[in-house]
């Protein structure tokens, strides 16, 4: 590290570090609902809208913290992919045993088998981690070769036309050229929330506010707004994913409810904020891979939660949403922490082990 390249320069940024917690609960709350016993409208609105932001948010870090180092140093770029390749190819292993206990290889065949490793995860979440690698693969190369003014343009092009696939699906015309596209685009993968049609326009975005906040290297071309701008940015914006996801779900044109026209604005404006939050830093005392281990972990304590219930008799743990999400969020994350300590203790024997 030196002092010369302000892309290494260690600077903590308390809220994006809170938010990183807080994307990791919306995470479990989108795979357990926790409001459908009060009010499954105020669950549609909670997990299938507000939740919405967390993975675009986790995108954007790595767009904002990793892009830049890629960028002056190939062997970083390839370092963070290998990193994240292994990370998949550990949560593919951790979870096999569950694929084969629900049968999910049954009938798939090579292909089916193959898609889910390339495009859809081989378990509901793991998605995001294929995702990832070629978003980020895509955008890195991108800007290494392209202006920054012809790639960002491409990811939002490829945002907009994956939202025919995702909540817009419904207004395909029924039989059309465009719906057999789109269907055949699901052969490939199941969703164009994906690696291609998702993750790059917030990946871009990510390194477009890195850009703002490095002047030396921006030389004035990418202004960023005020805070007061950005606060007003993001409350309007916030009017309009609300509105635009409630009036969706209404007119029953969702085939899933990952990507929506103002998620995109909402994110500037929501990292923006977040980058100038003051106040106390959550993961200065926490391992800082515990909102990667929640995300991986936390449907491996989601099945422990059912089993303890259906052990126990005490049904409450599965059949009250609120009492659910509550033990897999509180185990998911105490389990996390755990797991966390003991790998940074094992971590430097087994480096030693292997030097040797």
């Amino acid at each position: 590290m030196t002092g010369k390249d302000t892309t290494t320069v260690k600077r903590i940024y308390p809220a994006i570090n809170s938010f990183k917690l807080l994307a990791a609960l919306f995470v479990i709350m989108i795979h357990t609902s926790p409001l459908t016993s009060v009010s499954p409208e105020a669950d549609y609105v909670l997990t299938r809208i507000i939740a919405r932001t967390a993975v675009p948010f986790f995108f954007m870090v790595t767009g904002f913290f990793v892009l830049p180092k890629a960028l002056k140093d190939t062997g970083r770029g390839l370092g963070y992919l290998r990193r994240i390749g292994l990370i998949y190819l550990a949560s593919m292993s951790l979870y096999f045993p569950v694929n084969i206990y629900a049968g999910q290889f049954k009938g798939a065949g090579f292909g089916g088998i193959l898609k889910m490793i390339l495009t859809d995860g081989t378990f509901y979440h793991l998605w995001y981690l294929p995702a990832l690698l070629l978003g980020f693969a895509l955008v890195w190369a991108g800007l290494k070769y392209l202006p920054l003014k012809i790639v960002f343009p491409a990811a939002v092009l490829l945002y907009l036309a994956g939202l025919p696939g995702d909540s817009y699906y419904g207004f395909l015309p029924e039989g059309s050229v465009l719906q057999t596209i789109y269907n055949g685009i699901f052969h490939v993968s199941s969703y164009t929330r994906n690696g291609l049609f998702y993750a790059p326009v917030f990946l871009v975005l990510g390194y477009v506010i890195s850009l703002q906040y490095r002047e030396e290297e921006n030389k004035g071309l990418l202004r960023r707004p005020s805070f007061s701008l950005a606060a007003a940015g993001f409350g309007v914006c916030s009017a309009f994913l609300l509105a635009e996801g409630i009036l969706l779900k209404i007119l029953n044109v969702q085939r899933h409810d990952s990507m929506y026209l103002f998620l995109v604005p909402l994110m500037y404006f929501l990292f923006r904020l977040l980058l100038d939050g003051k106040g106390p830093d959550p993961m200065k005392r926490l391992p800082g891979d515990l909102p990667l281990l929640i995300y991986v972990l936390h449907p491996m304590f989601l099945i422990l939660v059912r089993g303890f219930a259906g052990i126990t008799g005490l049904t409450v743990f599965t059949e009250n949403s609120v009492v659910h999400f509550l033990a897999v969020a509180a185990a998911s994350f105490a389990g996390s922490w755990i797991l966390a300590l003991l790998w940074n203790m094992v971590k430097p024997k087994l480096k030693n082990m292997f030097k040797h």
